[in-house]
């Protein structure tokens, strides 16, 4: 497990780096990948509750509000949404039965939003922000990496104390604590190398360390969050795609609840 985990991380790491460096068409393509495998383990986990929404809706929602972002900086996200919300409730008229006409469109829109719409946010701080776009957009993948692996090394060496045993029972006080340092360390990294380079745009240091604390909470909030789905539709990872970390929702929980919160804030801030 620990091995296929550290596996990953190093094939996935300079990857991700790379489709980021480049931006545009390849940043599309692999963001709305992404997004619509998270659609489908998204509509695979409500089909366990019984439930019963669409999950090629929510896949290809999902991929075009990325689609958009990159290519019109997200533009066509209302009318998107609009357009979700109609084939979503025409679906419901359409197959004459009362049945589900309440929950099935809720849980169709919110699958677009949480695997499509977050992530749309990311692409968002790599294309909307200029030449910033790329030092910003790398911050917060350093970040939510640095967040996720500080808690889980910090976790397992010193863990004692549960931080949310109901909604994810491995998780500690340690670890969480452990994942904020990381953050810290390595918001301060992305400062000093950007500067020494002049390779990417940098926030100066009080923004540095203020964006670092919000990143690790936003993404221990996402994270935990993640776990409480799994747990309600009572499966243990979201999927099977990453050996040692289980699915596309597994893997990016974090990233989907960051990413518009990061992107808010920064369009607050800079």
């Amino acid at each position: 497990m620990m091995r296929a985990r550290v596996l990953v991380g190093l094939i996935g790491a300079p990857i991700g780096i790379c489709v980021l460096w480049m931006g545009g068409a390849p940043l599309a393509l692999v963001a709305a990948i992404i997004a619509a495998i998270g659609g489908v383990e998204y509509a695979r986990m409500c089909r366990t509750k019984a439930w019963t929404p669409s999950q090629p809706l929510i896949s290809v929602g999902s991929a075009l509000f990325v689609v958009d972002a990159v290519a019109n900086n997200g533009a066509y996200c209302g009318p998107l949404l609009a357009l979700v919300l109609a084939f979503s409730l025409g679906r419901q008229v359409l197959g004459a039965t009362p049945t589900g006409s309440m929950a099935v469109p809720a849980l169709e829109v919110f699958g677009v939003v949480y695997c499509g719409w977050t992530l749309s946010r990311f692409c968002l701080i790599r294309g909307a922000f200029g030449e910033a776009g790329l030092g910003l957009s790398l911050l917060v993948l350093v970040l939510v990496w640095l967040n996720d692996m500080g808690a889980f090394f910090t976790g397992r060496a010193f863990g004692r104390r549960k931080l949310s045993p109901r909604m994810s029972p491995n998780k500690t006080v340690e670890g969480s604590v452990g994942g904020f340092l990381w953050a810290v360390a390595g918001s301060a990294a992305h400062k000093m190398l950007g500067e020494l380079t002049g390779l990417w745009y940098t926030l100066n240091w009080p923004q540095a360390i203020i964006f670092a604390v919000l990143i690790a909470a936003c993404s221990q909030i996402g994270d935990l969050a993640e776990s409480g789905m799994k747990r309600d539709a009572g499966v243990k990872d979201a999927g099977k795609m990453f050996p040692g970390h289980g699915g596309v929702l597994d893997r990016f929980d974090s990233f989907f609840f960051v990413s518009p919160i990061a992107y808010y804030y920064l369009r607050l801030m800079l």
